[in-house]
């Protein structure tokens, strides 16, 4: 029997996976099936979604001049450490089953016949240019990782320079009612994103939800994250895709809060100390629970509490 905890865990992924279906709806669906999905995203961000996200930074002056500028990097998934990160696998057989169901007046084909061979040939040609297309987006698709939590070791150990780097808030209705960024759930699951069907009519479309689904799904093994992402593609890039390094500076808006690492370095912390004074931005760092594996976000300058 599943405990409470459980049965709220997978309560809140089901909310996810509604969200994630309603902005691909929103993407690539009529006008009339976009308002509705666009009124649905409004609902489930407001009702459900967290009201930050967070983003790790090492210890680094060019990610910290982006983010006192701020800017934002959007990398290509080809970048990322994740080898099945916006890697659709593209089930080649079961295509071409079902493309023998569409033959007229169902008679059917015969193994090995003329036509057999031409349609199996004309599948394997469709579905090479897809994989192309698919290798294509992983290159030219710009994307930036969040996080819901500010306080996993595991993030401030993978992401923020073993703990010497900073973790930005930022207010998530506000990155979607200023820039229009979207920012998506990442749906954890065992099974990976596959393009196993083929209707012509519609092979952009599935093509373009392929790919979302293909970069907001990873393996259960990388949960901990917590990870939402907002995608821009080559023409929300535009100009400022930078080809060598796969990857894009990007307006952002002003974060809501930064939080140094327990190992933060003082000249790092004298520099965020300035910039959030300076801007009236609340300053956390965080510290090593004496007890528990945990770390405790201790205030260092608050503004939005004063009075």
């Amino acid at each position: 029997m599943k405990s409470q905890e459980q049965e709220k865990e997978y309560e809140q992924d089901e909310w996810k996976i509604a969200l994630r279906s309603e902005i691909l709806a929103a993407m690539t669906g009529t006008p009339d099936e976009k308002e509705h999905a666009y009124a649905e995203v409004g609902y489930y961000y407001k009702c459900y979604a967290p009201a930050s996200l967070y983003k790790y930074y090492p210890d680094s002056e060019l990610y910290w001049n982006s983010v006192k500028n701020d800017q934002m990097w959007y990398s290509a998934p080809c970048n990322f450490n994740d080898v099945f990160d916006c890697d659709v696998s593209i089930g080649t057989q079961k295509v071409f089953n079902e493309s023998l169901k569409l033959c007229p007046d169902k008679r059917g084909i015969r193994p090995g016949s003329q036509m057999w061979k031409e349609l199996r040939s004309t599948i394997n040609r469709q579905l090479r240019a897809l994989q192309t297309t698919f290798d294509e987006l992983r290159r030219t698709t710009g994307v930036s990782c969040l996080s819901e939590s500010d306080s996993s070791l595991l993030m401030w150990a993978h992401y923020a320079d073993h703990h010497r780097g900073f973790c930005v808030e930022y207010d998530l209705l506000e990155i979607n009612r200023i820039l229009k960024f979207t920012a998506v759930p990442v749906i954890y699951s065992t099974q990976r994103t596959c393009f196993d069907f083929l209707n012509p009519q519609s092979i952009e479309e599935d093509a373009q939800k392929l790919l979302v689904q293909s970069l907001t799904s990873k393996s259960p093994e990388w949960s901990y994250e917590k990870e939402w992402r907002i995608i821009r593609d080559n023409g929300a890039c535009g100009v400022s895709w930078n080809a060598d390094k796969k990857g894009a500076l990007l307006n952002m808006i002003q974060p809501s809060s930064i939080i140094l690492g327990c190992a933060a370095q003082p000249e790092l912390e004298r520099e965020v100390t300035d910039y959030c004074s300076a801007n009236r931005i609340d300053l956390y760092k965080m510290e090593k629970d004496l007890i528990q594996y945990r770390l405790n976000k201790n205030a260092v300058l608050e503004f939005n509490k004063e009075g």
